[in-house]
């Protein structure tokens, strides 16, 4: 039985691609690199870091410049980024509300950094749901964010399941290990097949699916 829901940020709870585009762009634009107008050239990398995210929209950034454009970056999303829209994805804050009525501990896990998520958790009006808040302070990977979930909970990783949309969250859920539930209307899995290397427990369409799952789960105990 599942006590604790770890849910990623960025593609799983909202839909934060605006600031993020924008933030990518304006600053690769500002070291004299050409944007991405695509939006589908940021699949795969919205939810994951800003030393990833750079190198692989801009393979040819040399470290020092993705160093940094992940320094400009971030003073830009501070004041550009935030200020766009970030929606909760359809459902969502329903389905927070209903795992919170129905026993489970709900936590964040980001690869956004601590500066930005608590403010905009707020803003959205979900902060109170949750029982920890883990986010990107420097240096931390996605396993060591699920890891301190589980330690300020004080539920074990066997008793939990991180939410997430990309490859990013299947790789730190397998790493600890942990149980992954895979989405499929963020940015990163678009296709159920792209969930297959991370053997996740369930894959879903909509957030409101995950009640079903979750509830549906603790009743066959």
């Amino acid at each position: 039985m599942k006590k604790l829901i770890i849910f990623d940020y960025d593609g799983t709870l909202a839909d934060t691609s605006p600031g993020i585009c924008h933030c990518y762009n304006a600053t690769a634009a500002s070291m004299g690199y050409a944007p991405h107008p695509e939006r589908d050239d940021f699949y795969g990398v919205i939810g994951g870091s800003l030393e990833h995210g750079f190198p692989k929209l801009w393979p040819q950034m040399t470290q020092e410049q993705v160093k940094q454009a992940v320094l400009q970056y971030r003073e830009r999303y501070a004041t550009e980024g935030k200020a766009l829209p970030a929606p909760l994805y359809d459902g969502m804050k329903e389905t927070l509300e209903k795992l919170k009525q129905s026993g489970f501990k709900l936590a964040v896990a980001t690869l956004k950094h601590e500066r930005f998520i608590r403010d905009m958790l707020r803003d959205n009006g979900i902060d109170f749901l949750f029982d920890a808040v883990c986010a990107y302070r420097g240096k931390e990977t996605k396993s060591d964010l699920l890891r301190e979930a589980c330690s300020l909970t004080g539920i074990s990783p066997q008793e939990s399941v991180l939410v997430g949309d990309s490859a990013f969250d299947g790789q730190g859920a397998e790493s600890i290990p942990m149980d992954f539930v895979a989405v499929l209307y963020g940015w990163g899995f678009r296709e159920e097949s792209e969930t297959a290397p991370y053997h996740p427990a369930a894959v879903l369409q909509y957030p409101p699916e995950l009640v079903v799952y979750l509830t549906g789960a603790v009743e066959k105990v």
